[in-house]
Order: C-alpha cells, then structure tokens, then sequence
C-alpha cells in the first residue's frame, strides 16, 4: 500500500471513523483494498458490511457491498456473506488477490505500526522500577525456594537483566499458534505472521514483536494481548493470574519488574509449579511452565544451568 492510503487508514482506524474508511476501500485499486480491508479487521469490516450496503450517499462506488460482503467470507471465512448470484466472480478472484496480500504479509509487514493505535495499552514515559533482592526473598521466603530458583527463571526467559526494553517497554514474545486459537483461525488467510501453527511461525520470533502486537491489537485487542508473553518471566497474557481480565494484566506489565514478578508467582501458585522450584526438578518445571515442547528449546537444561551461575546448589 503506498505511503498516503496507509496514512489514510491509520487515521481512520485511530479514529474509529467508519465512514472514512468505507471511502478509503472505494478508491483503491482492489488489490490494496484487500490489504486495507483485512487491516481493519473482521469485526470493523463486518460493521462495515452491515452500516453501508450502497456506499456513502452520493459517492461513486467503485467497490460496491458485494466486494465487501466476498472479503468476509474469502478472507475471514465467514461464508454468511455469499450469497447466491451475489456478484460469482469475486469470490475465484478475491482468492487469487488475497493469496498475492498473503505473501506480502508472509515476507514483510503491509501495515507498519509504530504505536497502539486501538490506545489498549498504556504510554511509556520513564523506565519502570526494576526489581532488588528483598522482591526475590520476599516470594522464595513465601513458597520454601530459593532466590537462585526464581533468578534463573528470568535468566533464561528474558536474558535476567530486564524485563524491558530499551524503550521502557516490557518484553514481549507474540505467539501466532496462541493468536489462532482465541480468534478461532480466523485470520490464518488474511495474517500468515500473526495467526498460524507454531511450527510455521517461528520465523516471526525475528520481526519486531511490538509491530506484530500493534497490527494484532487493530484486528483483535483481548486475542493480541492473551497471545503475547509478557515481561521478565514470559507470562502469557492468557495466564492473567494476579489481575482480573488480560488488558489490566498487560497494563500492568508496564508499571514494574514487581509487577512481574507477582504474575510469575501468582502462575506458579495456580498451576502447582511450586514444588517443582523446591525440588529443583527442573523437566517438570519447564513442562508446566513452558509447555509439552519445551524439550526443543532445551528450556529444563537452560534453567539447570543458569540456577547453578547463581549459587544454587
């Protein structure tokens, strides 16, 4: 999408302005309006769909309803939207169209993104507290565990020495096997690097996490932020433990590393990963809290290995 149409759908989305971006999709060459059309997301797109069935008032219409109406149910795979005799040949051609936008996105992001524009997530103004030695004794004297123990659980998430970025932000890991499962594959067609298996997308591990999160965010808030992990120790925006609903959770990863460490324990606390930590069986650690792959990142070996740099025994 060239720079003043990516401008234009940006500021309408910031701005909610359902209009604007119903113009936005009449005047692009059909092509680009498949981009700027899964940009917004199924449940903009279906409003749309919903609101304008001939177009502003007075507006030629280039790209009618029926265009639309094909994109849900070619791109989203919300087949409600096709109906019989409802304008055949843009269904076979929105396939071809949407495969070429599907490769786009597969080598390069075709909506660039360099904050929150859906404003879910707070504003960074200063670099948040980190933690010091009382934080660790505090949970480790709580739970019968060492400080060596909950070290190297951060050591081998988040490298230990932060739990954000040189921007003040907390780290993220944003995992598209986690993205399709709460939007229900929806955007497997239209996403490839957000929304897909794990296997196919560990390639995305290298993009830049934030404008993955950002793009995420527009098409679908709660589903980006569950399927992000957050901060120094890698919790799961799904795993909230400690907050009451995902956005106040990753809110609250911004304030502080003791923020952080709270979910940490509150996720171990849930999920019996206590004992583990006690008896330093470390496979069964990585088992609960990294999941049934975490052999192939060596996760049991990592935290073994990192407990004994920092004293344990």
């Amino acid at each position: 999408m060239s720079y003043p149409h990516r401008a234009a759908l940006v500021a309408a989305l910031r701005s909610e302005q359902l209009t604007g971006l119903w113009s936005l999709l009449e005047r692009l060459p059909e092509a680009e309006a498949v981009v700027a059309g899964t940009s917004m997301g199924y449940p903009r797109l279906r409003e749309l769909m919903l609101r304008f069935t001939r177009g502003p008032a007075g507006a030629a219409a280039t790209h009618p309803a029926p265009f639309v109406a094909a994109l849900l149910a070619v791109a989203f795979k919300d087949r409600r939207f096709l109906e019989p005799g409802h304008a055949p040949e843009l269904p076979a051609r929105l396939r071809v169209t949407l495969g070429h936008v599907r490769r786009r996105r597969a080598a390069a992001p075709q909506l660039v993104l360099g904050e929150d524009i859906t404003h879910t997530l707070p504003e960074v103004s200063a670099c948040p507290a980190p933690l010091n030695d009382d934080d660790y004794r505090d949970v480790a004297q709580r739970h019968n565990i060492t400080v060596a123990a909950i070290k190297a659980v951060a050591q081998v998430e988040s490298g230990g020495r932060s739990g954000f970025d040189d921007t003040y932000r907390p780290k993220i890991l944003f995992e598209a096997h986690h993205f399709r499962k709460y939007t229900r594959a929806r955007y497997d067609l239209s996403h490839p690097h957000l929304s897909g298996e794990r296997a196919a997308a560990k390639k995305y591990y290298a993009w830049d996490q934030y404008q993955r999160l950002f793009e995420a965010l527009v098409l679908a808030p709660v589903a980006a932020i569950q399927a992000a992990s957050w901060g120094k120790f890698q919790i799961l925006g799904s795993n909230h433990n400690g907050w009451p609903d995902p956005v106040s959770f990753a809110q609250a990863m911004f304030v502080s590393e003791r923020n952080h460490l709270k979910s940490f324990e509150a996720y171990c606390v849930k999920n019996g990963l206590i004992r583990h930590l006690r008896n330093k069986d470390w496979a069964q650690f990585a088992l609960g809290y990294n999941g049934k792959n975490y052999r192939d990142f060596d996760y049991d070996t990592k935290i073994g290995r990192a407990y004994r740099q920092f004293g344990g025994t």
